[in-house]
């Protein structure tokens, strides 16, 4: 049984955009990992780039290779500490 929400988060449904756009994918699923639907160190480098370019927010590169829930964390995390310092 899967501990994920039935609904994504709205950085889960934003990121699954980049994923699918990034990968050629039709859908991503929250448990869903980078590697395993076809990223590589490129893809993730132009991921990186793409979440910096449209939310601020500086991601690092071990981030990015895990499930799309814990991609989506960490990028929630960094906008809350970002609205917190800023």
């Amino acid at each position: 049984m899967s501990t994920q929400s039935a609904v994504p988060s709205p950085m889960e449904s934003r990121l699954a955009g980049y994923w699918q756009e990034l990968l050629g994918v039709d859908a991503v699923r929250p448990e869903d990992h980078f590697l395993e639907v076809g990223g590589n160190s490129l893809l993730a480098t132009m991921l990186a780039n793409r979440i910096e370019d449209d939310l601020g927010l500086q991601v690092g590169m071990v981030d990015l290779f895990n499930t799309l829930s814990a991609v989506a964390a960490v990028c929630e995390r960094l906008q809350r500490e970002t609205q917190a310092t800023g």
